[in-house]
């Protein structure tokens, strides 16, 4: 299974295992919500409400009838003069029911029998200007008596019921007139009271809707939830993606060096850990690689040391023979030919000549094939490139040392072979009839020390610079081309490296760099 669809799977996983828990948990809350608000005991306190405000209402309605016919029955011939009503007011038994009163004059006696659609009395148009301005504009509508019927009475109540009226038109009366009673029921209590209703009405309306309102508290939630789990797996499906590509690319590059791919570097496109972990592993195959080379060059040193050691040995024992044999052939000689001495003279001179090149050559292949043990100890290196500057006094050389180069462990021996062989590979590249110029230029660069040296010789070919460290390659005439190759074997031995540039007519530069922790313990022992 994949890295992207593991990951694909733990988020898919992740979002749905609460899903299930959380619908059950809303679907409990949203129903014991609702068995809160609908409850048999807001039901019945609603009921018990309105039950109470309709009998409150009634008893009033009761009350007031029985005090205005109670007046009525005092006046059953003609409307009175106010005095008189307000006596007969004040001699009630419930004189809070009435709160004032209207009497109207007139001379035609009032029209009983219509009524209009709404159930209004057909009264004469004064009686409907009292009653709007004791409503406030309200429209009051007729209502039967709750009592017993007494003729020329009749009753009203404001559509909000707010507003009582009683009207006494006396039938015996002979100058027409009327009388209006009126009594109000407290504002807040009529709201109250609407309210209860209200509160009524809209309970009744949501039980009847319970299962349906739940459901559509419920739907919702699974709507949005579900919405959320597919925004959160395309989150997923990307984040898989941005983590397992560089994982993928990682692991790709880990079976390419293990192939032997030793110069695959990844781009670090990923931040954070990702990042930090293509870079570790880019850092890493660079070490691999470079210490890689620095295995293969030690094991061809050791393998072109070898050789030396047995071109020495092959080439060192039949000198003494040979030089032997001709000075025989040269001594034995008795004869007067004084041109063949002549000739035999001439040969010994060559072969002297050749033979101590020949034990030249035995010298440098038993200095190259056993390498003194290295000793390194702690010194400057600036200070030792000065030294050796020293003894090319005919020689322009040029020693700049950046500030701050400390001191490391090194082998002074060596490094001044180096050196030594450096400058005269330079002096000897250099054409005649040009001043030769040399300059080693000493830095640091992190945990290393860097030593630039260059000259303005004509430069190396690029075809050469593959082979100019290799044992035995040189283009100068009488070279032995072991210089180059002991340099770069004396740089490897101190955990560093050695690298040529410049090209032809731009003068030679090699660029050495050196660990400032020294050499390693292993490579302090003699080989060969």
């Amino acid at each position: 299974m994949s890295l992207r669809l593991r990951l694909i799977i733990i988020c898919l996983l992740v979002a749905l295992l609460p899903a299930i828990p959380l619908s059950l948990l809303v679907s409990n809350l949203l129903e014991t919500s609702f068995n809160i608000g609908f409850n048999e005991t807001v039901s019945g306190a609603l009921d018990g409400g309105m039950t109470v405000s309709r009998a409150y209402l009634d008893r009033l309605q009761v009350v007031f009838e029985n005090e205005a016919a109670r007046i009525a029955a005092r006046f059953p011939d003609s409307i009175p003069d106010s005095s008189l009503v307000i006596s007969t007011l004040s001699e009630g038994t419930d004189p809070g029911s009435i709160d004032g009163f209207v009497i109207l004059g007139g001379t035609d006696p009032v029209k009983r029998s219509g009524e209009d659609a709404s159930g209004r009395i057909d009264a004469p148009p004064e009686v409907d200007s009292v009653l709007e301005r004791i409503t406030g504009g309200v429209p009051a509508t007729r209502r039967a008596s709750s009592g017993r019927h007494m003729e020329g009475l009749s009753f009203f109540v404001t559509d909000d019921r707010s507003i009582r009226l009683a009207v006494w038109q006396p039938p015996a009366a002979c100058n027409g007139g009327s009388l209006v009673l009126f009594g109000k029921i407290d504002p807040e209590f009529i709201g109250a009271a609407r309210r209860v209703l209200a509160g009524q009405q809209t309970f009744a309306k949501l039980r009847l809707v319970e299962d349906s309102l739940s459901r559509s508290f419920f739907y919702p939630f699974i709507i949005i939830y579900g919405i959320i789990l597919v925004i959160s797996l395309g989150l997923a499906l990307f984040l898989a993606e941005r983590l397992a590509a560089p994982l993928r690319r990682l692991a790709s590059a880990t079976t390419s060096v293990a192939d032997g791919n030793w110069s695959i570097q990844l781009e670090p496109k990923a931040g954070g850990e990702i990042g930090r972990l293509i870079s570790g592993f880019n850092r890493m195959v660079l070490r691999l690689e470079s210490q890689r080379r620095r295995l293969t060059d030690l094991e061809k040193m050791a393998a072109w040391r070898e050789m030396a050691r047995h071109l020495a040995h092959e080439i060192k024992n039949p000198l003494l023979p040979i030089r032997l044999a001709v000075q025989e052939m040269r001594d034995q000689y008795k004869g007067e030919n004084g041109q063949y001495r002549e000739f035999l003279g001439e040969s010994m001179r060559v072969v002297e000549d050749e033979l101590s090149h020949l034990r030249k050559l035995v010298r440098e292949f038993s200095a190259f094939a056993r390498m003194p043990g290295m000793v390194p100890v702690q010194g400057s290196l600036p200070r030792l490139a000065t030294d050796v500057a020293k003894l090319y006094a005919g020689a322009r050389i040029t020693i700049e040392a950046v500030p701050g180069v400390p001191d490391f462990p090194f082998d002074p021996d060596h490094m001044r072979r180096v050196l030594v062989n450096l400058i005269e590979n330079s002096l000897s590249a250099v054409p005649d009839g040009v001043a030769a110029a040399v300059t080693i230029k000493i830095g640091r660069s992190g945990e290393n020390v860097i030593v630039e040296f260059s000259d303005n010789g004509p430069g190396i070919p690029g075809e050469h610079r593959a082979m100019i460290f290799e044992p035995y390659f040189t283009t100068r005439t009488g070279g032995t081309g072991l210089g180059l190759a002991l340099v770069k074997n004396i740089i490897l031995l101190h955990g560093g490296t050695i690298e040529v540039g410049g090209g032809p007519g731009q003068g030679a530069t090699f660029t050495i760099t050196l660990p400032l922790a020294g050499p390693r313990v292993e490579s302090h022992t003699e080989e060969g």
